[in-house]
């Protein structure tokens, strides 16, 4: 008798793997393409940066409140698509809300500039993006059977694709701006040019990667509204990452990255150059699953934010030298690689910790507080890097800024990042203890799952 093929647990066909990864691919760009928002309205619709900062403000508080509605929708949800599968949509809303925002004619009166910036503004980040992050994680459990192993592999490798198309937006945008976008008609181009590729990029996950119904077996009730709040006053540990993704998502709501190569380097076009440098980190991720067998994915974050923090602090002292820039670009650009790409077992962690004390899982309720915290991260940030160039008498457009407005711009780049970094670093330390609890806390559940099937 010849003895059949066993397939491999662990193993994910080059075709899922690629079409797993096409919408972190179009959600990547559409971060780095939304980033140049602020700019776009102090210097082509000439609002005020502070006008600016307050309305994305308002909008990240309003994001907010919809993280909890998200959570509880996602995870209440039972289609015929699954749990999280069914949101993927919301990637297309996301990019044509992009290009409505871009297309915001130059001629509209203040006051109806301002209602169109933080309506399309709300849409793309409150609604669309808020259910694409909440439904990121349960989706990720299903579609890859709930396999931390696989989800590491996948999360890790998928992370360098992404990263280096990225990359490549991350280089292209800037020049492209430089040349293209002198105006509001070339603004309507470039945005165009990224927008409706990436719209069809990003479905495809939907089209090819189903969810496997069989996690859900047994577990099938519905979450209520007050197991969402025990969640939040038992679970101190998402609270640790709720402030680690706040600050995290802080550094990237200032953005000030396209006004310090603006007015402190004085060519935009290089920031996508020096960001080029970001692919040199990349192979770095490879060795995340190895590294993970031996150590946790708490400890790669916690070394990830010291390498931040010396490449914010090298940001500072290198003003316009281009080679210290490409080392800080290096050194921040690994920091965030592990936040970025294993979100999904730290989910999982925190789930298990639910179910331990006897609490639905509940996969997507558990990122309404991080998610919380994020979004008044980016609002923080946009409100700061806004008030700053305010107070300091940045002009926008002028082709030279005062020494008060060149201040700012270099500390919202380098040394307010900086600070943030040390918070991430400090509550990363807290969480750890949770890695240590795993083995218990899983015992627990094994426990009342067999206890709940006698």
């Amino acid at each position: 008798m010849g003895k059949g093929k066993v397939k491999d647990p662990n193993k994910v066909s080059i075709g899922k793997f690629l079409a797993w990864q096409s919408r972190g691919v179009s959600f990547g760009a559409l971060m780095i393409v939304t980033g140049y928002i602020t700019i776009f309205c102090t210097d082509t619709l000439k609002m005020s940066p502070a006008l600016v900062g307050t309305l994305l403000m308002a909008s990240k508080i309003f994001d907010g409140v919809t993280d909890v509605v998200a959570g509880y929708v996602v995870d209440n949800t039972n289609s015929r698509w699954g749990k999280g599968r069914p949101y993927e949509w919301c990637i297309v809303g996301s990019w044509l809300c992009t290009l409505l925002l871009f297309y915001t004619p130059v001629e509209w009166s203040m006051q109806v500039k301002s209602i169109w910036v933080f309506v399309t503004y709300t849409f793309i980040f409150s609604i669309f993006n808020t259910l694409l992050n909440t439904c990121a994680n349960p989706y990720t459990i299903r579609a890859f059977k709930g396999n931390s192993d696989v989800i590491a592999k996948v999360s890790a490798y998928g992370g360098v694709l992404i990263s280096i198309c990225s990359v490549a937006v991350s280089v292209t945008f800037p020049i492209l701006m430089g040349t293209m976008a002198t105006s509001n008609k070339g603004w309507r181009q470039l945005i165009t040019i990224y927008a409706v590729p990436m719209a069809v990029i990003g479905i495809l996950r939907f089209v090819f990667v189903k969810e496997d119904p069989s996690i859900d077996a047994g577990n099938s009730s519905r979450v209520q509204l007050k197991q969402i709040f025990q969640m939040m006053k038992k679970n101190k540990y998402i609270w640790y990452y709720a402030l680690i993704s706040g600050f995290n998502t802080l550094i990237m709501g200032i953005n000030a990255g396209s006004y310090y190569f603006t007015y402190v380097v004085g060519n935009v076009g290089l920031f996508g150059v020096v960001q080029m440098v970001g692919m040199i980190a990349l192979p770095v991720m490879i060795f995340f699953p190895l590294i993970m067998r031996k150590s946790s994915v708490y400890n790669l974050i916690a070394i990830g934010t010291v390498m931040g923090i010396a490449g914010n602090l090298l940001i500072f002292f290198a003003k316009a030298n281009i080679p210290l820039l490409m080392a800080a670009a290096l050194l921040t650009g690994i920091a965030q690689l592990p936040l970025s790409y294993l979100q999904a077992i730290i989910v999982m962690q925190l789930s298990d910790y639910n179910e331990a004390h006897r609490l639905p899982r509940m996969e997507g309720c558990v990122g309404i507080v991080s998610g919380l915290f994020s979004k008044l991260g980016n609002a923080a940030g946009a409100g700061i890097i806004g008030a700053l160039l305010a107070v300091a008498g940045y002009v926008g457009g002028a082709a030279v800024q005062t020494d008060g407005a060149i201040m700012a711009i270099r500390c919202s780049f380098s040394i307010i990042p900086m600070l943030c970094m040390i918070g991430m670093l400090i509550f990363t330390f807290k969480l750890m203890s949770l890695n240590k609890m795993l083995p218990q806390l899983r015992e627990e559940i094994e426990k009342h799952r067999k206890q709940a099937e006698a």
